[in-house]
């Protein structure tokens, strides 16, 4: 079965690559269009009681995908005329950020923040900052009111630090940008957050503080894109291996050439699809290319242990083909299964992964596999280069050899006593191994990366969690008038606050 599809494979070999090149042009034309996409609700189980919960109140519910931006004088707190007013600039420029749920966006200057006490007439209630002040005419005595009002309604540790030194504002965004007709561009908000809000605002005397699921995506993608120069890094000692071991610059540059094919097909193909590149998904491209740099190397060998032996090109390309092609395809599905089973988890940005790495893996069986061996089949190859393969492959050879003692049946037990050992202290360090987030901030980018750096300040500023639990209680109407009602959900508030790390 394998000599007939080698002998039609090989038969054909001329208009197969044809038809690939004519693939490559169409999918390369695809993949230049292939964007970075990202999106809260990516993130989210679908299907998930909790997240069902979600969906249906998620008008009436804040705080799952918000931005919160801190403004922190360098020196002295905020209870002046001049903080207030670059505040108020901020709190304007936030409220009109894309994507922003303006009637969410909340600071001490927005009419949403009031604060509410008992007196002896009954319940009062005002705006944390009066309607008639304004941030030119702000008083000494409109700050001691203000500040007297922030006490009174808590906003200490919420919208104001504990220590008094810094503000916040916060902000519920929208997957769905109105101005736009559009999916929120996540990458575009967070260049606006650093141009329009950090450039502008964060100066000698102030410090600014952003964070949220926008600005962390952000953050992301804008590391990711080094991943380029990481990419190019290993393409080269990748270059550089691979010549060493084929001891040829064509046969080199055929495997590369391979890899990078499939990886083309792959962005060309999402494109057509549909889907963009996730920038928690960057890496998984590379992964492809590497495992196709890992296939070519198997093809070459069979292919150089055969040109060594007096094959010509044909000759060793169709054996390499016949030889691998079985266990190199079994190999792949194997793989491939491995990377399906994730679409499984019913988490939209993780099955576009699983997508994405499943159309990497499958194209492999056609550029590794069948492309490969075709392109090796046309090179051409000297009496000197079968000297240097020859040399290469003694060479290996005395070195395997030399390895080989520890298969010694004298050996060999010490080598499974370090090697139970080793599994040993890798149980039981396992059994330590923690699932999810130990700290503040994003376990994705670096401990000091700004975002990090921001995350820790505010959560050490301000009773803010950074992870939000939401219950929703669902009563007959009216039942905000029933005393019964009332007073369950009053003690189910208390029994929360009295859990351990509930701020």
């Amino acid at each position: 079965m394998v000599k007939l599809l080698e002998n039609i494979v090989f038969r054909l070999r001329s208009l197969i690559l044809l038809g690939l090149l004519v693939f490559t042009v169409l999918t390369g034309f695809y993949a230049l269009q292939l964007r970075m996409t990202a999106g809260f609700d990516k993130q989210l189980p679908v299907g998930h009681e909790y997240i069902q919960t979600f969906t249906e109140y998620r008008e009436q519910l804040f705080g799952s995908n918000r931005i919160i931006v801190v403004l922190e004088p360098v020196e002295g707190d905020v209870w002046t005329k001049d903080f207030f007013k670059v505040y108020k600039d901020l709190t304007d420029d936030i409220f009109f950020l894309p994507g922003v749920s303006r009637h969410t966006v909340t600071s001490l200057w927005t009419p949403n923040t009031r604060y509410i006490e008992i007196t002896e007439d009954g319940i009062s209630a005002d705006d944390v900052i009066s309607g008639k002040v304004t941030a030119d005419t702000m008083t000494p005595q409109n700050l001691m009111k203000i500040q007297s009002n922030v006490i009174r309604g808590g906003f200490v540790g919420r919208l104001v630090s504990d220590d008094f030194g810094s503000a916040m504002v916060v902000a519920e965004l929208q997957d769905f940008d109105p101005s736009t007709g559009q999916n929120l561009d996540y990458f575009d908000l967070a260049a606006k957050l650093e141009a329009q809000i950090r450039d502008k605002y964060e100066t000698d005397e102030q410090t600014v503080r952003i964070i949220g699921f926008a600005k962390l995506i952000g953050d992301i993608a804008d590391g990711a894109k080094t991943v380029v120069w990481f990419f190019a890094l290993a393409f080269a000692l990748t270059a550089i291996a691979l010549y060493l071991y084929a001891r040829s610059i064509v046969l080199t540059a055929a495997t590369l050439f391979a890899s990078l094919t499939s990886v083309v097909w792959q962005f060309g193909l999402l494109t057509f699809l549909g889907y963009g590149l996730d920038p928690l998904a960057v890496l998984v491209p590379f992964l492809i290319f590497a495992i196709g740099v890992s296939h070519g190397v198997q093809q070459i060998n069979v292919v150089t242990a055969e040109i060594a032996e007096g094959a010509d090109a044909e000759t060793a390309a169709r054996s390499a083909f016949s030889r691998l092609f079985v266990p190199g395809s079994m190999a792949l599905v194997t793989t491939l299964v491995g990377f399906a089973t994730l679409y499984l988890i019913p988490v939209p940005m993780i099955r576009e992964l699983a997508i994405t790495a499943s159309i990497g893996v499958t194209l492999k069986v056609v550029t590794n596999l069948i492309m490969l061996p075709l392109l090796v089949s046309y090179l051409r190859f000297g009496e000197d280069f079968r000297a240097r393969v020859h040399s290469s492959r003694e060479f290996r050879l005395k070195i395997m050899r030399s390895m080989g003692f520890v298969a010694n049946p004298k050996i060999a037990p010490f080598v499974l006593v370090v090697a139970t050992v080793l599994f040993g202290v890798a149980t039981n360090e396992a059994m330590n191994r923690h699932v999810g987030a130990l700290h503040a901030g994003a376990p994705e980018l670096r401990p000091q990366a700004r975002y990090n750096l921001d995350s820790t300040s505010i959560a050490r500023d301000y009773a803010l969690g950074l992870n939000v639990l939401i219950v929703v209680v669902e009563t007959p109407p009216d039942s905000c008038v029933t005393y019964s009602y009332m007073k369950y959900l009053n003690q189910f508030s208390w029994h929360m606050q009295n859990v351990p790390d509930v701020t």
